[in-house]
């Protein structure tokens, strides 16, 4: 795993729960890269993270399912062409 987000350094969360924020927010990342999707806001990714483990979720994989189908195509950043 990459060094905790600086996203994440200020939480208070057990250390187990911040390995899996830490974890699922890679995991989010490299998913969204690896579909092409590379323009989602990271903060947005983080923020839905967050909400997710803040109702209890330790589960890495879950809190990342959870962020990416919680995006809207508002999430996504405009380009101008």
């Amino acid at each position: 795993m990459s060094n905790p987000s600086p996203l994440f350094q200020n939480l208070s969360f057990d250390p187990e729960q911040v390995t899996a924020v830490n974890q699922a927010y890679d995991l989010a990342c490299r998913t969204l890269q690896n579909i092409g999707q590379l323009e989602v806001d990271r903060e947005i990714i983080a923020k839905g993270i967050l909400q997710a483990a803040g109702s209890g979720e330790r589960d890495a994989n879950k809190l990342c399912e959870r962020a990416i189908l919680g995006l809207t195509p508002l999430d996504y950043r405009q380009h101008s062409t």
